[in-house]
This record gives structure tokens, sequence and C-alpha cells, in this order.
């Protein structure tokens, strides 16, 4: 008798105990995960291949996902326009590869919406995806107007991993209504708005019962940043729209925030522990992708395919795009290689941004001066044979001959309104965080700036080595779009406007072939003096300025700031004439966090129109400089 009742004790304690552990266990998954690839499926660059290559990715996500727990693919956004691959394709074969390979999601990017969304959508629905592979953004608004997308798009996706279910919600910059072209589709700028639709498609997971919360974004590193304090029932953030390789994982509020660089150069493995309570970020590896990975033989061969379809098509317009047409002896940047607020003089020009727009002004001979924005100079010239498939990833925007080419245009101006549009630029400007979009690349055309309380201000400007006279008309060459960017941003249209009947990257093409070797450097012909004692070197400092959210915005957008002690402090809005507008604060601040809201009026209380303004942070011996996108 006291052995069979030992035996139930026994056999009771060993059920709670088996209940206990049950409800104990862990389960581990494990996201591998990719952004901003912009049609790269070959390795580049283009003759010597020494980055990237889906084939190459291939290989680490197809082992990896063989290998690792309960793997999820996730990409994050912007597979679209960079490379000859997508003006001849647009993007298909990419998803067919991608679903190929195990993919479960991809957000849509702001690339995504460039030929628009009813072409977006005969793309989506071209690709034939199955069921298992989502496209997805919870933030798209007006899709049912194009209903090719919203028979596909959805606004999250669910994935089930061992015992877990996993909700992934796709968030796409707001930025997508300025620099592309979704309307009818359109994207909510305020605040309340992106994180009122994070946060619907965190209720409507939750309320389907998943356990883990993904938010793929393409929204960029700092605007993940500043949204993960808002994002109730968010584990980790998978980022894409800014490009940044990051090695380690970034946590803020517990969120745990990865990205994987760009162009198949990386690929991004984080392994998440949930504990039937919490998820915790147990490892992540950012693993390079180089020659040292061989490809996958089935995705190389089709890529390979892909590329000969490509020589065939472009060769009777420009020649092999993959054939070498000149040399580059050392890497040609296209940024400005900023090093130091404390060097005396920090030259803007950069090598690729002086070979474009010298040969733009090659072109048309009658022009004064030649100028292109730095954000459509979006990638370095690396060492070696250059070809002009490698050229087209430097200005990824096309040929006239497949409809998607930037045409070269010129036009005439007023020196005052070169200088209203230079200072308004230079306002948007930002060395030290390497925000260099809208800085003008020039030839013919020379100035020299500084900072001040409201940010860089222009002083001299020469053209053809002459001061710039107010009342002269100046013929100037650029980019059609340049023409747009123009209207968009100061509200007047240049005259005798002449667009050319090529491309701006055929006009490039043909001057790179007069050179067997291109010499190009940074000249310094335009400079930015920084003079100890100036303001600028004291713009790293404890005192931050963050980026206000959401950016574009209509009619509110919130400015956080930080400050280490308090503080005498003066938070001011300006136009793009350097002129104030608003005042946020003007007095003491205690230390710490502080958050401000404009809603975009000046200080009479009357709305202010859409454009570019600037917030700027102001205290005894420190400043900042912001810029503000209104779209109303």
């Amino acid at each position: 008798m006291k052995t069979l009742i030992t035996a139930i004790i026994f056999a009771c304690v060993l059920t709670l105990f088996l209940i206990q552990f049950n409800y104990a266990q862990t389960d581990t998954l494990t996201i591998i995960h990719v952004n901003d690839s912009h049609s790269n499926l070959l390795p580049y660059p283009m003759v010597t291949g020494d980055y990237g290559g889906i084939a190459r990715a291939a290989s680490v996500i197809g082992q990896w996902r063989m290998t690792v727990p309960n793997p999820i693919l996730l990409h994050g956004g912007d597979f679209m326009v960079g490379t000859f691959m997508f003006n001849m394709y647009f993007g298909v074969p990419e998803l067919q590869i991608l679903q190929s390979l195990g993919f479960d999601a991809l957000v849509l990017g702001n690339h995504e919406f460039d030929p628009g969304p009813v072409d977006l959508g005969n793309i989506l629905a071209t690709a034939q995806l199955d069921s298992s592979f989502d496209i997805i953004s919870s933030n798209a608004l007006g899709m049912s107007q194009v209903p090719t997308l919203d028979s596909i798009v959805r606004p999250y996706a669910i994935e089930r991993r061992g015992n877990v279910k996993v909700g992934i919600f796709g968030m796409t910059t707001p930025s997508t209504v300025v620099i592309s072209n979704p309307s009818p589709v359109v994207f909510d700028t305020t605040t309340t708005g992106i994180v009122t639709a994070a946060l619907t498609a965190v209720a409507q997971l939750q309320a389907q019962g998943c356990q883990i919360i993904v938010m793929l974004s393409h929204m960029g590193f700092e605007a993940d940043k500043a949204l993960a304090p808002h994002l109730s029932g968010v584990d980790v953030i998978i980022g894409g729209h800014s490009h940044d390789a990051l090695s380690n994982i970034e946590f803020v509020n517990g969120i745990a925030i990865v990205q994987a660089g760009e162009f198949y150069h990386y690929v991004g493995k984080l392994t998440l522990v949930y504990d039937g309570n919490t998820v915790s970020a147990a490892d992540y590896t950012l693993q390079e992708i180089t020659p040292l990975i061989p490809p996958e033989p089935s995705i190389d061969a089709i890529v390979q395919q892909l590329k000969l379809g490509i020589i065939a098509q472009y060769s009777p317009v420009i020649g092999n795009p993959y054939q070498p047409i000149s040399y580059a002896p050392e890497l040609l940047h296209n940024y400005p290689q900023i090093s130091s607020p404390m060097n005396l003089q920090e030259p803007l020009d950069t090598p690729v941004g002086n070979l474009f727009t010298m040969a733009m002004l090659d072109h048309v001979p009658a022009g004064d001066c030649a100028l292109e924005p730095n954000g459509h100079i979006v990638e370095e010239i690396y060492p070696g044979p250059v070809t002009a498939a490698d050229l087209l990833r430097v200005y990824p925007y096309g040929l006239e001959e497949d409809g998607l080419g930037f045409r070269l245009a010129s036009f005439d101006l007023s020196g005052m309104e070169i200088f209203a549009i230079l200072q308004g630029l230079m306002f948007q400007i930002n060395p030290l965080t390497s925000d260099f979009e809208y800085l003008p690349q020039s030839t013919g055309l020379d100035f020299n700036a500084y900072y001040t309380s409201a940010g860089i201000q222009l002083t001299a400007v020469t053209i053809q080595n002459q001061p710039l006279d107010p009342i002269a008309t100046y013929r100037i060459v650029s980019s059609d779009r340049t023409v747009g960017y123009i209207q968009e941003l100061f509200s007047f249209t240049p005259r005798n406007i002449v667009y050319d009947s090529l491309s701006v990257i055929q006009i490039v093409k043909e001057y790179v072939e007069q050179f067997d070797t291109l010499n190009f450097l940074s000249s310094g012909h335009n400079l930015l003096p920084i003079e100890a004692g100036n303001p600028g070197d004291q713009l790293i400092s404890q005192i931050e300025l963050l980026p206000n959210y959401p950016n574009p915005f209509n009619p509110e957008t919130t400015i956080p700031i930080r400050l280490p002690s308090r503080s005498e402090a003066e938070l001011l809005v300006y136009n793009c004439l350097g002129q104030k507008i608003y005042a946020l604060h003007e007095g003491i601040l205690p230390a710490g966090y502080h958050e401000f809201h404009w809603q975009s009026v000046d200080d009479r209380g009357c709305q202010v129109g859409s454009g570019i303004y600037f917030v700027v942070l102001k205290t005894t011996q420190q400043q900042y400089t912001r810029k503000l996108i209104l779209m109303r």
C-alpha cells in the first residue's frame, strides 16, 4: 500500500514537473535578412567582382537556411532601381530568385514606387509570387485605387515556426511622397499617423496570437531609432533605406535593431530566443559576401543568362555595358570625405562629382557652369577597369531608350536666383553626419561656405572664375530632375529650358571614353572652411538636436533635443533664405530629454507653405541644424 501511494505521489510530482518544464521550454528562431539590393544581381565592380552578387549571397542564405533553427527570410525593401538588371527586367527575376531562396516577406521601399504604383502592381503580378512570399506595407494608404497593387500588397505577414507565431509588419518611409511617385498611394507623414500605423499593425498581430512581432522597416536607421520608443509590443526592427551595415545590434527601448548594408554585399543573421514570455536577441552575424564565397550554381546560371540579355539589348545603343571603357587608378569617392570639424578647409567637391559635371558642361559648351545634386551620384567608382554598367550604378537613372533616364537639361538663371538656390541647398547639408543629398557638385561654379547660427552660410561664389553678378543671366547645365527640384523647392521655373535627346549617363559614358585613366580628384574648388572659434568646432558635443519625426511632415513634426545640463537655449525655425520664422523655445531648459512640436506656422500664427525649413538649436557655445520638409 505504501509503495502504491509513493508511486502515485511520484507520478503526480513528475507530471507537475513535466507541465512546468513544458511551459518553461524555449524556442529559438533565426531571421536572415538583406535590404537595399537595388537590382545588384551581379558582383560589383563589373570586371573584378569584388563585392556581392546574389548567387554568392544565395550560397550563404541556403547554408544558413538548412542549418539554423527556424529560419525566417526577410528583405528590407528597395529591390528596384540601380543597375541594367532593373532597366531590362524591372525587378521580376530578382523577386523570383528571392522566392526560390525561401524569402518570407519584403517591405516596399521608396524606389519600388519610382515607376509609379500601377507599374509596380504590374511588376509584382508578372513575378507570379505564391502565398509563401508576402509583399507588405502597413502604412501605405489609398491602395484600393490601384487594384493590381491592392490585390498583392498586404499590411503584414504571419509565420509559424515551431511553437511560435511570428508577426511581421512593414513600414515604408513616408518620404516616398517626396522622393518617388506613389500617388494615388500616400503615406501619412505626421508623427501621430506613423505611430498609429505601426501600433495598429501590432495590435492586429497580437489579436491573431503572435508571440514575436517584427517591424520590417524601410525607414532608415535614424528613423527606426526615433520610432522605437513609441513601439510597445515590438521585439525586433529589421531595417533598410539608409544602407547601414551594422555589425552589432543596436538596442532602443529594448528593441533590437539591425540592418545589412546594401547590394547583397552583406547578409545578416539574427538569433532570437523566446521563453514563453519574453523575446531576447541571442546572437548576430553580419556576413560579408566576397569572392571567397562560391556562387550557388543554379542561381548563377540564371544571372549569367540575364546578363547576356542585357548585352544584346544595350550593345546597339552604348556598346557592351560590361566591356571596360576606361580605368580608375584609385577609389573615386562620390561623397565628400569630411575627416574632422577641426580641419581648416574641407573640400566639398568629389572626384565623381567633378567627373560628371565636367562631362555635362563638355556636352553643352555654351553653358556657363554645370550643377548636379550629390544625391543623384550615389556610388563610388572602384579601382580597376570601368564599364558603362559601373557608371550606371553611380548614376542609376537609366537611358532615354529605356524610358528611365534623367535627360541632360540646360536653362537660364539670374545670379540672384543661383545664390538663393545654392544657399537653400547649403542649409540642407550636414557634413558631420554625411548628409550630402542636396549638396551641389559643380564645374565652372566655385563657392565657399562656413558655419553660422542658422546652418551653413554661403559666402564667395564665382562662375568661370568671375564673381557672381546678381543681375546677370547664366546658362546652367544639369539634369531634367534638377529643373523639377527648383520648381518644387524654390517655387519658380528656370527660363529657356532645353532638354537634350540623350540621358545624363549616355553623355557621361561618351565623355569617360575619352580617357585611358580617370585621374579625377577633389580639387577643393568648393570649400567649407572651419576655423578654431567658429561654431562648427563645437558641433560634436553632448548636446544633441535629434532627428525630427516625421520628416517630411504635414502639418506637425516633433523635434527632440537632449541637454547634459541646465542651459540657456533657443530652438528656432528658419526658412530656406535663412530668415527666422518661428521660435519654439527661448530661455532656460533643465537637463534631460525634451520634445518640441512645430505645427508649420510662423510667429504670427499663419500657416507656412510647403518647402524646406531648418530648425536650429543654439546654446551659449553650441549649435546644431537639421532640415525639415513640409509637404501639404
